[in-house]
Formats: structure tokens, C-alpha cells, sequence
């Protein structure tokens, strides 16, 4: 297991609260990721876990707190101004467009994201369909290029999203519950692709996910939620042995 990053810090959560009427959703949350950092977050339903990724990503507005992303103050930022100061997310259910093909999904990605998408030159479209067909093939999706994507299988689909996001050229990345409904072989298959990305972008990497096989493989520091607030942090190894937890995630 790599050693924990000692570079600055890339994001900065604290008191931060959000209440859905008289439920509390978040209460209270202080987090600090570093750079370079892989954070998971952990809990058991209920515990806040999407409601911070979703205020992380501009989903949702904080009713208090902070959050900053360097020096940045993300809060009151909608997405598509996360999005441009380098933070990507995937959702639980995979977000593409089903009835365009593979290759037309990241495309609309990689000209969302750039910054002279309204106007296209002929020679800028061939580089970007360039680019488009080498991400398709880091994803190992190039052979379904043409294809639709309600045509292809929900792991597939996880995978495109994945690189719709990266198309975006995120800093940050947020993932919720990446592996959420695949098989154990596609599960695995999933983040041995993202740490391999992530390590080579060099990225900082926040990500919510209940298999803890998957949580121990990719996570170098562990946050784990309990009714709106965070209950322990530490290694993998030392949540592992961390009593409290086992007791109310684990089932020890």
C-alpha cells in the first residue's frame, strides 16, 4: 500500500451541514484530502455519503460550511462551474446518453468540455474525434464505437461514463458507488482501470462504495460516515481493526 500523500491539500470540507426539512443529511462534516490522495468514503445507508458527493459536485448546495477546493470556495457553484475548475463525478446510475452511439457519447464530452465548443473548425473536430477514439481505447471501448449505448452492458456503460468524465480533464474526481450493480470479475476489471488513470493522470480521487473488498484495494485513507457526520478516519488497515466500525458497517 503506497504511503499517504504529504503534498497540499486539494479539498477542504468543514462544518458543513445540509438538512432536508427536519432531516439532517450532513451534520457537521470536516474532510481534507491532499493532493494525489485515493479517499474512500464508507457508512451504511442513511449515513450522508451521496449527499456529500452530491454537494461536492454542485448537486446540492450546503446549507453551511465550506467547502474549498485549494483556495477556491466551491459552495453556492453550480455544476457545469465544478466542472470547470477541474472537479468530475459519476453517479450511482451510469449518466450517458442511451440512444447515441459510444463514440457520439464521449464526443459530446470532449466538446462540452472544451472552450471553443461553439465553433468548430474542421481540422479541430478531427483532432477531437482523435482524441475521442484514444480514450475510447484507454476504456477498452474502441471496438463498440458504433454501437448504441442501451445496446451495451451495464458495465460498459460504468466504464464509458468513467471516460466521459475524464474527457473533462478533472483534477478532482468524484465517484459514487462506481461499481454499484456489476458483477465481482467487472467490479475488479472497473478500478484496476481507474487506479490506473488515476496514478497516471495524476488525480485526486473521492469515491463512495459499499464492496470494502474494493474500498481496501483502492483506497489509501479511509472516511467513514454515520448519521450525517464522520465517525472514524484512518489506513485501511487501521479501520479494519477499528471496533465502532465494525460494529456499525462491518457487522463484527
Amino acid at each position: 500500500m503506497p504511503e499517504q500523500p504529504t503534498g497540499a491539500v486539494a479539498l477542504t470540507v468543514r462544518s458543513l451541514r445540509k438538512n432536508f426539512g427536519k432531516f439532517v443529511a450532513l451534520d457537521g462534516v470536516d474532510l481534507s484530502v491532499r493532493q494525489g490522495e485515493r479517499r474512500a468514503v464508507i457508512g451504511p445507508n442513511g449515513a450522508g455519503k451521496t449527499t456529500l458527493i452530491n454537494v461536492l459536485g454542485g448537486q446540492l448546495v450546503g446549507d453551511s460550511g465550506s467547502v474549498m477546493l485549494g483556495t477556491r470556495n466551491l459552495m453556492k457553484k453550480y455544476p457545469h462551474q465544478m466542472s470547470r475548475l477541474g472537479i468530475g463525478r459519476t453517479f450511482q446510475i451510469s449518466s450517458t446518453f442511451p440512444r447515441m452511439t459510444v463514440f457520439d457519447n464521449m464526443l459530446s464530452a470532449h466538446v462540452c468540455s472544451a472552450s471553443w465548443w461553439f465553433s468548430l473548425s474542421a481540422g479541430r473536430l478531427k483532432r477531437i474525434k482523435d482524441e475521442v477514439m484514444s480514450e475510447l481505447e484507454i476504456i477498452h471501448l474502441d471496438r463498440m464505437a458504433d454501437q448504441v449505448v442501451e445496446d451495451i452492458s451495464h458495465g460498459d456503460r460504468k466504464r464509458l461514463e468513467f471516460g466521459m468524465v475524464l474527457a473533462t480533464k478533472p483534477s478532482l474526481l468524484l465517484l459514487d458507488e462506481p461499481t454499484a450493480g456489476m458483477g465481482l470479475q467487472e467490479r475488479h476489471e472497473l478500478i484496476d482501470l481507474v487506479l490506473k488513470e488515476v496514478t497516471r493522470r495524476k488525480l485526486t480521487l473521492v469515491f463512495v462504495e459499499h464492496d470494502i473488498d474494493i474500498v481496501f484495494k483502492a483506497a489509501e485513507h479511509i472516511t467513514v460516515m454515520a448519521l450525517g457526520k464522520v465517525f472514524a478516519e484512518g489506513k485501511p488497515e487501521e479501520i479494519a481493526k477499528h471496533q465502532g466500525v465494525q460494529e456499525i458497517y462491518l457487522g463484527g
